[in-house]
């Protein structure tokens, strides 16, 4: 109800839990990340009927603030700028903030031309009417995915003397913005930076970006030949060799069909497990990845009315399982020898009605789904059929060739270590206090590579007694205790699985515990289906 598309062929699920203000529920959504896409607007439930009391359009519609940074009519057709990370309510204002997406396509924008507000931006509404009180976009025309992937922070910092709410947002790119709950303002200096134009054709990207000047970022964004691994000197020199033949500017370097280093990669920099924040110090912890990857464009196949199996999947599937159909395992499947897995009446399904984080196709139509389907089942084309789609106006010329991480030989990170950080910052100076590696490869220890850091996925809890909790790496399945003054590691403990997750905490007859989820299968690491809860010495 009130999506303003046929449900029956978009794509929308809700992967955070909404928040509560009142008698409301406030939620976003997941929709998908390539066209046909439908607005990620921001909606209020009335939580005894469920019927819609407010609706915020995300893309704006005529007369609305906002409609000038899109082509004409875009909300009809364009799609996402979503939330489907948390928001975050402050319940004495009435405000809910609101941390959206990047706009579909999310990689080439000719369909979006202009600054494309409220995707990548942070929102503040009245919780009561869906009003907007004021937005900041951190970043514009975003052709990299730079979605804000955390909810907000609430948080108290000091400024000349007194006391001011604020509103903390962490990005993928090692920024951190903070402003003042109430008006927007930033707390500290914002300067809009010149950034690289586009040379691919129908591309036009922002001139400016917003860069805050403090804090610093938590992750580094330029990927300088210094910075090769030295793991190895034969990984070092194969990695040098393909750094060397791809574009590499600092994270605004725009999509290219020769490929574009993105860095920190596409999770971050920061990811949805969000930050901490410390209203005694005056800290904010927030755990970080420093992964390189590479963004190619390549063209999509060209067709009106008709097409075959290879061209459909070219179309519409390879910017996640790539063009030669291995994928990028184990996120995006390989799908060859699909059908040793799947029968042809299940593919057909999975083509149509999606599944996990898979939009469904139903678009297409039944004889283009058979088509499709023939093809990823014997790797045949059997011709063109008759497509139902419209050429027009979201047809675009680019998409990219998977989700492919910078890689050594041996499928280490190409650039040095820290590969994964945890970071306290003051906010009230903006700078650091402290910053460690997170995580490490078991391996790799083993044979005295330690202290590397590794990807992270799980946000961390600090507590009144003094401790900062994270657990959050994928390979060494560790959940740690660290001192949150000094990040000295006081205790840590190996779980049945990656807890990649944000630890709780909770009281029993005086007694306080830490649980964390232990769900694993993150980047092909063991799944696993545990809570593991600790009780906290006294």
């Amino acid at each position: 109800e009130g999506l303003g598309r046929d449900p029956r062929l978009q794509t929308i699920s809700a992967t955070s839990p909404g928040v509560i203000y009142q008698d409301l529920l406030i939620l976003g959504s997941l929709v998908s990340e390539d066209l046909p896409a439908p607005p990620g607007d921001i909606r209020a439930y009335d939580t005894r009927s469920g019927k819609i009391r407010w609706t915020f359009h995300t893309l704006p519609h005529p007369g609305e603030p906002g409609y000038e940074t899109w082509p004409k009519d875009a909300w009809k057709y364009s799609g996402a700028a979503n939330c489907w990370t948390g928001m975050s309510v402050d319940e004495k204002r009435g405000l809910v903030f609101v941390p959206t997406g990047s706009a579909a396509f999310d990689f080439y924008g000719a369909n979006r031309l202009g600054d494309d507000l409220y995707a990548n931006c942070l929102i503040a509404l009245k919780a009561q009417t869906g009003e907007r009180v004021w937005d900041f976009q951190t970043v514009r025309h975003d052709v990299w995915d730079r979605d804000l992937v955390a909810p907000p922070s609430l948080v108290t910092v000091r400024r000349s003397g007194r006391l001011v709410d604020a509103v903390a947002q962490t990005t993928k790119g090692g920024f951190v913005f903070v402003f003042d709950r109430e008006t927007g303002k930033p707390l500290f200096p914002v300067e809009y930076r010149k950034v690289p134009p586009s040379d691919v054709n129908g591309e036009v990207l922002a001139g400016t970006q917003p860069f805050p000047l403090k804090p610093p970022p938590y992750a580094r964004q330029v990927f300088t030949e210094d910075m090769v691994t030295d793991r190895t000197p034969e990984a070092h020199a194969a990695v040098l060799e393909r750094l060397r033949k791809l574009r590499n500017r600092g994270q605004f370097t725009p999509p290219s069909l020769l490929g574009t280093v993105i860095f920190p990669g596409y999770d971050g920099g920061g990811e949805w497990g969000g930050p901490a924040f410390d209203p005694e110090t005056g800290l904010l912890y927030v755990n970080a990845n420093e992964m390189a990857w590479v963004l190619r464009l390549v063209e999509r196949p060209k067709f009106v009315g008709r097409a075959g199996g290879r061209d459909l999947y070219l179309r519409n599937c390879a910017s996640c399982h790539r063009p030669d159909r291995r994928g990028s395992p184990p996120e995006f499947p390989s799908l060859v020898r699909i059908a040793d897995k799947y029968g042809v009446s299940e593919i057909a399904t999975i083509i149509r009605e999606g599944g996990g984080r898979m939009p469904r196709f139903a678009q297409l139509g039944s004889l283009a789904i058979e088509a499709l389907t023939e093809y990823l089942a014997t790797g045949k084309d059997t011709g063109p059929v008759a497509v139902n789609d419209n050429p027009r106006p979201y047809a675009l010329k680019y998409t990219m060739d998977g989700y492919n991480k910078l890689l050594d030989p041996e499928g280490y990170p190409a650039v040095k270590p820290p590969w994964g950080t945890l970071n306290a910052i003051n906010l009230d100076t903006g700078e650091f206090a402290w910053k460690i590696p997170l995580g490490e490869f078991p391996e790799l220890a083993d044979k005295g590579i330690v202290n590397t850091g590794s990807e992270n996925y799980g946000g961390p809890l600090v507590t009144a007694g003094g401790l900062l909790f994270i657990a959050a790496t994928d390979y060494d399945r560790k959940f740690r205790a660290f001192d949150k003054q000094t990040g000295k590691l006081l205790w840590e403990t190996t779980l049945p699985a990656a807890g990649n997750a944000t630890p709780a905490t909770y009281e029993v007859d005086g007694r306080q515990f830490v649980v964390i989820a232990a769900g694993g299968g993150k980047w092909g690491a063991p799944s696993g289906g545990a809570y593991v809860a600790f009780a906290i010495p006294p």
